[in-house]
C-alpha cells in the first residue's frame, strides 16, 4: 500500500489518475449515465462516481485522512473549539464523517446525501456502523429545518463542474441561516476556472458582508474555503 501513499500519508497523483482501472471491484451500480463503483486493493477501499474518485479510506484505519485537502481541513480544525453541532452537506465514501466521529466523539454530526446508492455504499464498504444522524435529503431541504449548528462542512461535488445551485445567492442565505452564531463554513470547492471561484466569492461576501478565506490546495483543483458568522 505504501507505494501508493505520499510521505505525508496522502494518496498520489498516481493512484488518483489510475484508481478507476486498479484493484478489485466490489460493487458497481449504473442508471443511465451514471455509475458508482466501489474498488479495494489491499487495505485502500474508494469510491467513484463516474470515475471520478470521490473518497478513499484505509480499511483498518478509516478515520484516517488520505486527501490532501482533507488533511488541511483537519489542521485548521484541530485550532478550533470542538463544535456541538456539525452539519455535513455531501457524504461521498464517508472519509469527513468517519475522521469527524472519531475526532469529535461528543459532538453531534449530521451527514446528508441526496442519493440512496451512495449512503449505501458508505454504510456496507466504508465504515459506515455509525450511521446515526445519516440522512436522504436534499441539501437545500436540510438548510430549512431550523436547526444551528456551530460548523457546516459543504462537500457536493461530485465531479469538477458544481451544482447549479451553488451559484445560487439563495442558497447562501439558508447556509447563513443554519449557522449559530459564531459558526463557521468550510466548502472544498473545486474549480478548473478562476471565474468559478470568483463568483463563489462574490456570493459569501455578498451574504456574510466578508471577504472569505479561500486557499487552493498545491496541484489540485480543490479550494478550501472558510467564513464566519
Amino acid at each position: 500500500m505504501e507505494h501508493f501513499l505520499e510521505p505525508s500519508g496522502a494518496v498520489k497523483h498516481s493512484f488518483i489518475e489510475d484508481c478507476h482501472q486498479l484493484g478489485q471491484l466490489i460493487y458497481w451500480h449504473k442508471q443511465g449515465n451514471y455509475s458508482i463503483q466501489v474498488r479495494q486493493l489491499n487495505q485502500l477501499r474508494w469510491l467513484l462516481i463516474n470515475e471520478t474518485l470521490q473518497s478513499v479510506i484505509e480499511k483498518r484505519r478509516p478515520a484516517r485522512l488520505l486527501f490532501p485537502h482533507l488533511q488541511y481541513l483537519a489542521k485548521l480544525w484541530q485550532d478550533l473549539e470542538e463544535p456541538k453541532k456539525i452539519l455535513e452537506l455531501g457524504l461521498g465514501g464517508g472519509a469527513i464523517r468517519n475522521y469527524l466521529q472519531h475526532t469529535y466523539p461528543d459532538s453531534q454530526l449530521t451527514s446528508v446525501d441526496k442519493n440512496p446508492d451512495i449512503i449505501h455504499c458508505y454504510k456496507r464498504y466504508f465504515g459506515g456502523d455509525h450511521a446515526n444522524n445519516l440522512h436522504c435529503f436534499d441539501a437545500q431541504q436540510v438548510l430549512e429545518q431550523n436547526n444551528e449548528y456551530d460548523w457546516i462542512i459543504l462537500d457536493l461535488f461530485s465531479e469538477v463542474d458544481a451544482p447549479l445551485f451553488l451559484y445560487k445567492h439563495q442558497f447562501y442565505t439558508k447556509l447563513r441561516a443554519a449557522m449559530a452564531k459564531d459558526g463557521l463554513l468550510f466548502i472544498n470547492f473545486l474549480s478548473n476556472h478562476p471565474s468559478q471561484l470568483k463568483q463563489l466569492e462574490h456570493l459569501l461576501i455578498t451574504e456574510f458582508g466578508k471577504r472569505p478565506s479561500i486557499v487552493k490546495i498545491p496541484d489540485y483543483v480543490n479550494h478550501i474555503v472558510m467564513i464566519k458568522k
